[in-house]
């Protein structure tokens, strides 16, 4: 898996905007292009952590990988400046982290046996 494309990162960006602006209950268009920047880099962290190439457009990334950019966009946010280099959480957030898992096949069950 090659690192995600940052061009389609920030075309998939543009387009997700107005949804990641809701999950993270933005309601003001100030800062449109930092956060257009901000979750192009979540789109591109989660696509990294699921092993998954970024399509061109938004119609063909699967609804549970825009949801977990849209979460991880919201971590960011709610992290940006202020906080300590000790309070911040590291990596993706829990809901992305879970789904980007099932991209990449990593499972906490029993092993499966072969009959």
């Amino acid at each position: 898996m090659a690192a995600p494309n940052w061009r389609c990162a920030l075309t998939l960006a543009t387009e997700l905007l107005s949804q990641a602006k809701a999950h993270a209950r933005i309601d003001h268009d100030d800062e449109d292009d930092t956060l257009t920047q901000m979750l192009a880099t979540a789109l591109a962290d989660v696509a990294h952590a699921a092993a998954y190439d970024l399509p061109a457009t938004l119609a063909e990334l699967p609804a549970d990988l825009a949801f977990a950019a849209c979460d991880q966009f919201s971590l960011l946010y709610d992290n940006r400046g202020g906080a300590t280099e000790r309070d911040r959480p590291l990596g993706l957030s829990l809901a992305a982290s879970r789904i980007c898992a099932r991209y990449r096949g990593v499972s906490l069950g029993e092993p499966e046996v072969e009959a």
